[in-house]
């Protein structure tokens, strides 16, 4: 009887548990995402770098993802036209997010959202992967991009 009880319980615990894993498994990746970006901080800024030598802006955010098991193209133009579009105030944590600085028909710098209105990227300013607060950037913003 006891030992019934017990197994009832186990199984209760782990049904629950692969239902919350399975309901929002986005989350998981989205938080690892996260993790490795950050591990990239302070790295130096090299344009048309990969991480050999430093990063631009989309070598970093295609290593990052690419670390995640999602294949992205490599510039950020063509990143901007994979996943699902999202609005600014839909963002949500490991969202790509492009901007647009010099007035051009198509994006030119790409970030990733880590949520409470901040986002890291390579950085040509700053030479090297910061965080940055997406309202510094919001006259440049376009939209973001959701892979996860």
């Amino acid at each position: 009887m006891l030992f019934r009880k017990i197994f009832l319980i186990l199984l209760a615990t782990i049904t629950f548990s692969l239902m919350l894993n399975a309901k929002d498994s986005g989350y998981t990746k989205r938080v690892y995402i996260e993790k490795v970006a950050k591990a990239q901080l302070g790295k130096k800024y090299r344009w048309g770098g990969d991480g050999k030598r430093g990063y631009d802006c989309s070598g970093f955010t295609k290593k990052v993802f690419a670390r995640n098991g999602i294949k992205i193209p490599r510039a950020s133009w063509k990143q901007a036209k994979v996943g699902k579009k999202v609005s600014r105030k839909n963002l949500k944590k490991g969202d790509l997010i492009f901007f647009n600085s010099r007035k051009q028909k198509r994006v030119n710098h790409v970030g990733i959202y880590l949520g409470k209105g901040r986002f890291i990227h390579a950085s040509s300013f700053h030479k090297r992967i910061v965080i940055s607060k997406l309202k510094e950037y919001k006259r440049y913003f376009q939209w973001g991009r959701r892979l996860t």
